[in-house]
């Protein structure tokens, strides 16, 4: 993770979209259960590499869900892994733009 992560046009796609649903801000999710609307007519589902790109900017984390004692009235094959927020995430999320910035220059940019 460097000192501070770009904001690619993909993972603005997927903050605004975290910012959005507030349930998925306060507890573990699946990134099946991540979705947004694309195009005002498509609505597109967040993949594993997606939230692995939100990860790497420290955003999110991966964490295990429905271990013994976590509230689960029946028994299921194990634990499974799912993604949270961080605290770095929330502070992303509070600050996302509502429209992209635009996408981070790197090296000389031509004319």
């Amino acid at each position: 993770m460097t000192a501070i992560p770009h904001l690619t046009r993909a993972r603005w796609f997927w903050l605004k979209a975290l910012k959005q649903s507030r349930a998925l801000q306060h507890r573990p999710f699946l990134a099946s259960e991540l979705k947004n609307k694309y195009d005002d007519r498509l609505e597109r589902t967040a993949t594993g590499a997606t939230l692995t790109s939100l990860e790497k900017a420290g955003w999110v984390e991966r964490t295990l869900w429905g271990k013994v004692g976590q509230g689960m009235p029946f028994r299921s094959g194990g634990p499974i892994s799912a993604w949270q927020l961080t605290d770095l995430g929330r502070s992303a999320i509070a600050a996302c733009p509502d429209t992209f910035p635009g996408e981070p220059v790197y090296g000389k940019k031509r004319v």
